[in-house]
């Protein structure tokens, strides 16, 4: 007595994972978007900048304001993504 095999099908791949970015991404990476071209079109006014080479010398352009943003800002926008993507993985 021969008994049937049954029939498998074919084991397909996994699936690899979906990403979902989150509305509000999308809003906040707007807004860096936004405010950066404010900051250069009305603050440091590069067409001012052109015309005017003593630009640097009646506005007080100080580097801490870039270090501010590169070593604060920066960083906790990265802690801000980090919790809410915890925050949505826990629960």
């Amino acid at each position: 007595m021969t008994e049937e095999q049954p029939t498998q099908a074919p084991e397909q791949p996994p699936k690899p994972p979906q990403f979902k970015v989150a509305r509000g991404l999308y809003w906040i990476t707007g807004g860096v978007v936004a405010l950066s071209i404010f900051v250069t079109m009305f603050v440091r006014n590069p067409y001012e900048q052109a015309v005017s080479m003593d630009y640097y010398d009646r506005h007080s352009y100080d580097e801490n304001y870039v270090w501010f943003i590169v070593l604060v800002v920066v960083p906790m926008m990265g802690l801000a993504a980090f919790i809410a993507w915890r925050r949505r993985q826990n629960g």
